[in-house]
């Protein structure tokens, strides 16, 4: 493995431990919740991700900024007042950077088509916010989706029977291919500017990208032109 992967895989399995940790002290305490909700609820799971994407920021040299994650991280919206995302990033006092992280492991015929009319809905707020000068016009919009592996989210998927004819790219696809066809529409129409779609079998541990198109690689690349007074770091290590 090389140092990209290394850091990538630490961030991805900090996810599964986490949720691990939070499912257990949630039943130890008699909280057991229905499905996985129990494995996320704590919060925290994905603050490992988070912090990669914070040290690829840093990596590209750009100066003057401000990284605001939780309730700091809350933007002005056009649709709603505001809208909290996972981390929002500043140079100077200008917003010119908003990460929105999800994850899912389990229960994906059911939930996963709320989460993308979920995940559409942000980005249209916020590019609504733009096109009416409350947000800056060019502030980039990122997203990150992990699926957990399973039999049900790696099996192709049947499109149904919805009215007009289904687009053939989703025929046999299954739910973590979807995940990236959706994550790939989503950059090349401008809803975002970035993403990536990525898979994580828990046992044993190992991760997968669907389409390298939206993979970590290119995400970095994308976000590295996202902060045009950056340089790359001339260490690719990150310290840890």
């Amino acid at each position: 493995m090389n140092s990209t992967t290394d850091r990538v895989g630490v961030a991805l399995q900090s996810w599964v431990d986490v949720r691990r940790e939070q499912a257990a002290r949630s039943e130890a305490g008699g909280r057991a919740q229905q499905g996985r909700r129990s494995a996320v609820t704590g919060g925290l799971h994905l603050a490992a991700l988070n912090q990669l994407v914070v040290d690829e920021i840093h990596r590209t040299g750009a100066t003057d900024l401000r990284l605001l994650t939780n309730r700091q991280a809350t933007l002005a919206s056009y649709y709603r007042s505001s809208k909290s995302w996972d981390l929002v990033v500043l140079k100077g006092d200008v917003p010119i950077l908003a990460v929105e992280y999800k994850s899912m492991s389990g229960s994906e015929g059911k939930n996963l088509n709320n989460r993308a009319d979920e995940v559409f809905g942000i980005a249209e707020d916020a590019r609504q916010a733009e096109r009416h000068g409350i947000l800056p016009a060019n502030m980039r919009r990122a997203y990150i989706f992990v699926m957990g592996i399973n039999p049900d989210s790696a099996r192709p998927v049947g499109v149904g029977s919805p009215l007009g004819s289904p687009d053939p790219i989703f025929k046999g696809a299954s739910y973590l291919q979807r995940t990236a066809i959706m994550c790939k529409r989503m950059r090349d129409s401008g809803l975002y500017h970035l993403t990536w779609a990525v898979g994580v079998t828990e046992e044993p541990f190992s991760w997968t990208e669907p389409d390298r198109e939206v993979g970590w690689d290119r995400f970095v690349a994308d976000l590295r032109r996202a902060f045009p007074g950056g340089t790359p770091a001339p260490n690719p290590e990150i310290a840890r």
